[in-house]
């Protein structure tokens, strides 16, 4: 089980929650997280409760991860947030949350969102230049993975949260 908390730019926490430890390489590090998870989201003081199977990608070396989110009807939901390359212990990552996400409702038709708070922010926090030219490239980067399905945007963790959700509720479809 790893401790998981997403950061704002100047360190305070966003929002924090716990998952299992799937597999841990020295490229990324994935996470599970079955139904009745809660995140607890300090920014807006609030607690949710998450009926959803989900898989958690944290690049070690690189500024963006993967989330998976698969419903008891079958459908998923995919996310991916852009920031630095996380901090990582034994018990815990700490990600910071550079703004902009990329989400996706249906497979390989992914958008870029939150770019008003990624102006806005820059202003509060006030992003360096190199931090801010940091942030697109990402962003350009993880676009290019995508139109190429390349890892971990290449469908693999899809089938996996399947299994897992299957193993997890034997009657899930």
């Amino acid at each position: 089980m790893k401790n998981v908390s997403l950061l704002k730019y100047d360190q305070q926490l966003h929002y924090e929650w716990s998952s299992h430890v799937i597999e841990e390489t020295d490229d990324y590090v994935l996470l599970y997280a079955g139904p009745g998870r809660t995140l607890q989201h300090h920014t807006r003081g609030a607690c949710y409760t998450y009926d959803s199977h989900s898989l958690e990608c944290f690049m070690r070396h690189e500024g963006f991860t993967l989330q998976l989110d698969l419903e008891h009807d079958g459908t998923m939901r995919w996310y991916s947030n852009i920031g630095l390359p996380p901090t990582m212990t034994n018990e815990a990552i700490h990600f910071v949350d550079l703004d902009l996400d990329f989400v996706a409702e249906q497979p390989n038709e992914w958008r870029l969102v939150d770019e008003e708070e990624f102006e806005i922010n820059q202003v509060r926090y006030g992003y360096p230049d190199a931090l801010i030219s940091y942030v697109w490239q990402t962003v350009d980067e993880v676009k290019l993975r995508m139109q190429h399905r390349q890892f971990p945007f290449d469908g693999s963790f899809e089938r996996r949260l399947i299994e897992f959700a299957q193993q997890e509720t034997p009657h899930f479809r």
